[in-house]
């Protein structure tokens, strides 16, 4: 018995070059070819985008909830940051403390807004009875 090693494919797929100077595909390349879809992508995924938009948003929300307490902008914060953690990770940072200065703005307008409140009315009591 002798043995014979199993054939090895070809690099170029049996395709002969019509030009002068064509380089053949790399070894372990694969051409497009109707229906193939490269590694990693499948159909109905997005590629993951490279835009920070949301996390840039829910960033600014989340500090402007910080310096005017206005728990609308913190919570519109938190949402926007965590959408764009989901969806922009290029964002990551961002989208983080876009979520902490939102956590915080919103904790803040709980307690400034009752101290106002209170200030304003013990203001107003002290005024009219003197005490």
């Amino acid at each position: 018995m002798t043995y014979t090693p199993p054939e090895q494919p070809d690099p170029t797929g049996g395709y002969q070059p019509a030009q002068p100077g064509y380089q053949p595909a790399q070894p372990g390349y694969q051409a497009a070819q109707p229906g193939y879809q490269p590694a990693g992508q499948q159909y109905g995924y997005a590629a993951p985008s490279t835009k920070r938009t949301l996390s840039l948003w829910g960033l600014i929300l989340g500090i402007s909830s910080i310096l005017i307490p206005i728990w609308i902008n913190a919570i519109a914060g938190g949402v926007l940051s965590g959408i764009g953690l989901a969806k922009e990770p290029a964002g990551k940072t961002m989208a983080i403390w876009g979520l902490v200065t939102s956590i915080l703005g919103f904790i803040w307008a709980f307690i400034f807004w009752p101290l106002i409140i209170t200030v304003i009315f013990a203001a107003a009591f002290q005024s009219q009875y003197g005490y």
